[in-house]
């Protein structure tokens, strides 16, 4: 397939590649639309019936509350109590006037809080067989409450809460629905259990909530088990739920199938054994986005086909230009060096042959240049490698004038034209970059022993340098102008002490101490030294004041060297008081940061 299309001209190239390049393109947004717009739905009808959901839920909640207040305030309002107790401890002795006014008092304290409330149906059971509904009980009585298997359940529990019960069908006579949701809870004093409250909550209010909703749609309520507690349609109360199993494991959603029909799945949490359970069609909120689609398919088809004509034409008129522009190159690379290809124009293909007839041009020159800057090269070599003076021919002359002096009884001569040959020796061998401290050390000793003979004041080295840190390898030519410096500066180019310290840091760096018995600086003169050190560019040496050092680096290049070498690892003070001499302080890795 490659080689194929290497084989193509450079039209079909174009063509095919902007054919690939437009549609590729479209089938992959299609399907990235679809793909997206297929999530939005999903979205969507999440979003929707999660907002129905929640209204539902607030409704169903409201009355479950309800519920548990009306549960909650007859066990423990202090007025509805006493009254109970009274019923609870009654038998056969006791007056029936005393029956009536308990009840009464009972009647009342349920009506005060009851009367807003009016689906809720409420019967108090005593142990000794009394009891109390706030129905009418004659073709029910409350004492069959005893013989149901919940009931058995919440005697035998110890605890204080209340059991939801479920549906059971509906004994109140005040009431047309065919079944009650209920709800019990025992009444305990001191773990002494002395009544049962059971409240019942009428379904018409939920089954009316639910009866809103799309006839696709439906909304129940469900227990543990998976039975239906409540729905729109009474012939499915007490059925199990049918897709009870694909519920989420939380409050969430869930996808279903139902007939071959996706449903979006919600459930919600209303009491700790119930839940609230909504399924929405996803069909129907899926068909106006299916629209835009195909909507949408129909403007990239045609926007693709008005974009392959107008490309297609631009196609034709750039490859003229360039195979013109192909054919020039050709005859070059031949070697025909003075063809142009002379294309003209204000486009792009129009400056591409100007610039490149230029670089031809520029090309032509360059080969002359670079020919005679070869030969100017070779010239100028030659000339330097007659110029070279052998060192090893001046090391040995100088060796040998120190025998001859020796010879005669001159040792102090003798030592110092050694200390000028091993001076001059590290001068001119610049093949190392890096050398230990302790040659660094020796080379200085040499160094000050050439300038106490210089000078007739005599100047004192002394060294303290650590044991472990002698063999660590440092730049060239590092501490003689911080010696230098110590001398001319510190020292006044007379009589003192220089001393050099090295020890390793805490963190394992090399620290290295130059310290002078000098006149030492104000504090003025030291702030303005640090402020030149840190300024950048540094000043060539032949700005300073003093002499140039010998190596031919100043105390400036030092530390800007030490940079370039360690980077952000190199730090130092410096420490002078008037009078009391000055001291450097390095502090640098013992491997530099990067090859400089």
């Amino acid at each position: 397939m490659l080689q194929w299309f290497r084989t193509l001209s450079l039209r079909n190239k174009l063509v095919l590649t902007i054919l690939i390049c437009l549609v590729l393109p479209s089938i992959v947004s299609m399907y990235v639309s679809n793909l997206f717009t297929r999530d939005a739905v999903r979205t969507q009808v999440a979003d929707n019936a999660r907002q129905s959901m929640r209204i539902a839920s607030q409704i169903v909640n409201g009355q479950m509350k309800n519920m548990l207040h009306m549960m909650n305030f007859i066990q423990f309002d202090v007025d509805i109590r006493e009254p109970i107790l009274n019923l609870s401890h009654a038998d056969d002795k006791t007056p029936i006037g005393d029956l009536y006014i308990s009840k009464t008092t009972i009647d009342n304290r349920i009506a005060t809080f009851i009367g807003p409330l009016e689906n809720l149906v409420v019967t108090l059971l005593l142990p000794n067989g009394q009891y109390y509904a706030t129905y009418m009980t004659t073709n029910f009585d409350p004492k069959s409450f005893f013989e149901k298997a919940w009931m058995q359940d919440i005697m035998q529990s110890g605890g204080y809460s209340a059991k939801w019960i479920g549906a059971e069908p509906n004994y109140s006579q005040q009431s047309s629905q065919s079944y009650l949701l209920e709800a019990v809870k025992p009444l305990r004093l001191n773990g002494a259990t002395y009544g049962y409250v059971i409240v019942g909550l009428e379904t018409s209010v939920l089954q009316k909530l639910f009866a809103q909703y799309e006839d696709n749609e439906s909304m129940v309520i469900i227990d543990t088990q998976g039975k239906i507690l409540v729905d729109k349609d009474l012939s499915r109360i007490g059925k199990p739920f049918a897709y009870y199993d694909q519920l989420p494991t939380e409050e969430g959603s869930s996808f279903v199938k139902v007939a071959g029909e996706e449903y979006i799945m919600q459930s919600a949490q209303v009491t700790p054994e119930w839940k609230l359970v909504n399924m929405t069609p996803y069909k129907s909120a899926a068909q106006q986005i299916q629209s835009f689609r195909k909507t949408d398919f129909g403007i990239q088809l045609m926007f693709l086909i008005l974009f392959a004509i107008v490309l297609l034409y631009v196609v034709r008129t750039l490859t003229k230009p360039i195979a013109k522009l192909v054919q020039t190159v050709v005859r070059i690379e031949s070697g025909q060096l003075s063809e142009r290809s002379n294309i003209n124009g204000g486009d792009e293909v129009g400056r591409l042959g100007y610039v490149f007839d230029r670089m031809i041009d520029r090309i032509e020159l360059t080969l002359f240049e670079n020919k005679r800057e070869q030969e100017l090269k070779r010239k100028a070599e030659l000339a330097m490698l007659q110029a070279q003076i052998n060192p090893h021919f001046l090391f040995n002359v100088l060796n040998s004038i120190r025998l001859k002096i020796m010879m005669k009884g001159d040792e102090e001569n003798a030592e110092l034209i050694s200390s000028l040959s091993a001076l001059l020796r590290m001068t001119i061998n610049r093949n190392n970059e890096y050398i230990t401290l302790h040659e660094e050390i020796g080379i200085n000793e040499h160094y000050v022993r050439l300038l106490n003979s210089r000078h007739g004041d005599r100047v004192v080295l002394r060294v303290s340098a650590a044991s472990d840190t002698l063999l660590i390898q440092i730049p060239r030519f590092l501490l003689q102008p911080l010696i230098e410096n110590a001398y001319i500066h510190g020292l006044k180019s007379k009589a003192g002490e220089i001393t050099i310290v090295s020890r390793l840091a805490e963190d394992g760096r090399l620290q290295v101490e130059i310290q002078d018995s000098g006149v030492g600086m104000t504090p003025e003169r030291l702030l303005e030294l640090r402020s030149h050190l840190e300024a950048t560019p540094i000043k060539p040496v032949t700005e300073e004041k003093s002499s140039p050092s010998l190596s031919g680096i100043g105390l400036h290049n030092v530390f800007e060297r030490l940079r370039m070498i360690y980077g952000h690892q190199f730090d130092y003070d410096i420490e002078s008081s008037l009078g009391e001499g000055t001291q450097i302080i390095l502090r640098f890795p013992q491997q530099p940061e990067k090859e400089v």
